[in-house]
């Protein structure tokens, strides 16, 4: 793998440490950052990583997809392939999410089955309000909370703080900013340490995947 730029990647305790490092343009998914964190989930893939952390440095979270991208019929925005190899990964991921998290980035965030948040972060979808409705990621979201819920998200375009998120099940743990690594850690290397020949973590994959037999599961991703 040539060396990165967008993210930031290593193996700590056995755990793949996925880091957004594009802070200038926000995280969005540029097609920049969108390969090189491809690259790195699937030498996290070949290596055996059964256990993910994503994260992002700079005061956004992400921005969601990247709206300064030519868009060329029939070929889909970078980000989609972003997340669709997050929701066939053969790797449990834990997301530690800092500041907002806007459109796109719910959607990858949904492929992440734990999610622990800042208390004063929050969620937007804003697309409704500038003319777009963003299908994939309203549909991504009524897994998770319902369609009413989710179609009441998308079509207001209003910030959800961390609280609401909480209490929508979106995210699991709300804590202080500087608690934020520590727990996301602490849950990520819990995960890390179940013991491998029980198989346990692969059918607890297998289950966030099929979103717990809600709908067909999707093939895993390893290196390609």
């Amino acid at each position: 793998m040539k060396t990165a730029t967008a993210v930031q990647a290593q193996v700590v305790g056995g755990v793949g440490h996925l880091v957004l490092d594009q802070p200038d343009r926000r995280n969005a998914m540029t097609a920049e950052l969108v390969d090189e964190a491809i690259a790195a989930h699937d030498d996290f893939a070949a290596s055996g990583v059964k256990v993910g952390l994503l994260s992002a440095t700079g005061p956004v979270f992400s921005a969601g997809g990247d709206l300064k991208a030519k868009r060329i019929p029939g070929v889909p925005p970078a980000g989609v392939r972003l997340i669709e190899t997050f929701d066939s990964s053969p790797i449990l991921w834990v997301a530690a999410v800092h500041g907002p998290a806007i459109g796109a980035a719910l959607h990858l965030l949904s492929t992440c089955a734990t999610v622990v948040i800042a208390d004063d972060a929050w969620y937007r979808v804003p697309e409704f309000l500038h003319g777009r409705y963003p299908r994939p990621v309203v549909a991504a979201l009524a897994e998770i909370i319902g369609p009413r819920r989710a179609l009441r998200m998308a079509t207001t375009g209003e910030k959800m703080p961390a609280e609401e998120a909480f209490g929508l099940g979106l995210v699991e743990h709300v804590v202080p900013p500087a608690e934020l690594m520590d727990t996301a850690w602490e849950r990520a290397r819990a995960l890390a340490d179940t013991d491998p020949s029980a198989n346990a973590l692969t059918l607890a994959n297998e289950a966030w995947r099929s979103r717990l037999g809600t709908r067909p599961l999707k093939g895993a991703s390893g290196a390609r």
